[in-house]
């Protein structure tokens, strides 16, 4: 005897995984053969180690169970990223040199990221005073003034700009073409005469 999943299609008819309708000559008695949903894609995305913050169990209502249409949470596309405050860096600092602390100890204390945590270090043994001073020009911003200023400027010209900006900047074409299409939705025309 051999062993046969079936499954149920849309319309409530029993196919077995190639899809083909009618798998077996006989109706299957209810009795007989209890078929029931073993797990939903809630119950298995709960029970997955979770990598993100997002909380599963709230995708799915209870009234869910018996609608075939479950409406599922949309995934991020972008990485979620943990901003910290002044404040957070402070009591980071004050655990590491007061209660004398490892780096690891005190980020793990306050929940903060230990990679973020070994980089204030590093930037602390190197100029004490850079950890809390906040970069305002970026490059983005550069760009787009530029691209307001000169609306015809091409994409050499804006190459050129940047380094005048930035001292040992080094990014190709593709890259800044790249970034201006894809953040700024703006696209590039060739003339032709």
């Amino acid at each position: 005897m051999s062993f046969q999943i079936f499954y149920e299609d849309r319309h409530g008819n029993a196919v077995d995984h190639y899809g083909r309708p009618e798998p077996m000559d006989y109706i299957i008695d209810e009795e007989r053969y209890a078929l029931e949903a073993v797990s939903s894609h809630t119950q298995y995305l709960y029970n997955q180690p979770q990598e993100n913050n997002f909380d599963v169990g709230s995708v799915a209502d209870e009234n869910a169970k018996d609608d075939p249409d479950v409406c599922m949470k949309e995934a991020s596309s972008k990485r979620a990223y943990t901003l910290y405050t002044d404040q957070d860096k402070v009591r980071f600092f004050k655990l590491m040199f007061e209660k004398v602390m490892s780096t690891s100890t005190a980020a793990k204390q306050l929940g903060i990221h230990v990679r973020t945590a070994q980089r204030w270090a590093q930037m602390y043994k190197t100029d004490p005073d850079s950890i809390f001073i906040k970069h305002e020009i970026t490059g983005h911003s550069l760009i787009l003034e530029y691209i307001d200023e000169n609306p015809s400027a091409v994409l050499e010209q804006v190459l050129e700009r940047l380094p005048q900006k930035f001292q040992d900047l080094k990014v190709s074409r593709s890259a800044v073409y790249t970034f201006v299409r894809t953040e700024y939705n703006l696209s590039s025309k060739k003339a032709r005469f």
